[in-house]
């Protein structure tokens, strides 16, 4: 499928980090599984992912004043 933003690129699967500051604590998931352009790099989320990294981001976040975490294991914990 052609990319809607730059209308160059094929969206494909891949594996991205994100990094969420808040109220000086800092949370990092990793691998998290996106559809990307490789042509200008917009990235794109399933809902189920987005849902589950808010909650995740939300338990890290009220926990650890640093927290980082693959989201394969934060799925497998769910």
């Amino acid at each position: 499928m052609r990319c809607d933003v730059c209308g160059n690129g094929e969206i494909r699967p891949g594996r991205k980090p994100k990094v969420v500051q808040r109220d000086g604590r800092v949370a990092v998931v990793t691998d998290i599984p996106v559809e990307e352009c490789p042509s200008c790099g917009m990235t794109w989320l399933d809902g189920p992912v987005a849902r589950r990294l808010d909650d995740l981001f939300r338990e890290m976040l009220a926990v650890d004043a640093v927290a980082v975490r693959p989201y394969s294991e934060a799925v497998a914990a769910a």
